[in-house]
């Protein structure tokens, strides 16, 4: 009997040590690191899925920062005057511009001011007339 009164006291003294030494501590700086970063690499693999959903994905619901809206540029009409030469005129920021268009550049021919409301059914033959007034009437340089 006296081996199972020695065992039960001496597993009765070890028993708050072994309390003691279970205790959690309330803050430890490998387990806050460890979530830091963690956090960390969960917003840059959220960046990044993002970032291929805006590169390579279907559906492009998201703008690109710094691109102009969709409806900034608009091809109004277009006249061909040989093989890879011809004359275009674009709406383009409150604009309308009338480009000659040639193999090698794109050069402004005439540019007039849009009103934003402005009947958007002006010809092509219209354009032309309006922009070839503007330059009989002295705005081009080579005009004097």
């Amino acid at each position: 009997m006296c081996g199972l009164q020695a065992a039960a006291v001496s597993a009765a003294e070890q028993t708050p040590q072994a309390d003691v030494a279970l205790t959690p501590h309330a803050f430890s700086w490998g387990g806050y690191i460890q979530a830091l970063g963690a956090v960390f690499l969960l917003l840059a693999f959220l960046w990044f899925m993002l970032w291929l959903l805006r590169r390579y994905g279907k559906f492009n619901f998201l703008p690109r920062p710094g691109s102009l809206p969709r409806d900034a540029l608009v091809m109004e009409a277009q006249m061909p005057l040989g093989p890879r030469k011809g004359l275009t005129v674009v709406r383009f920021m409150g604009k309308r511009l009338l480009l000659g268009v040639t193999e090698q550049n794109i050069t402004l021919l005439a540019s007039e001011d849009t009103v934003p409301h402005e009947n958007e059914s002006k010809s092509f033959r219209q354009a032309l007339e309006d922009a070839a007034g503007a330059d009989s009437s002295g705005d081009h340089p080579a005009a004097s």
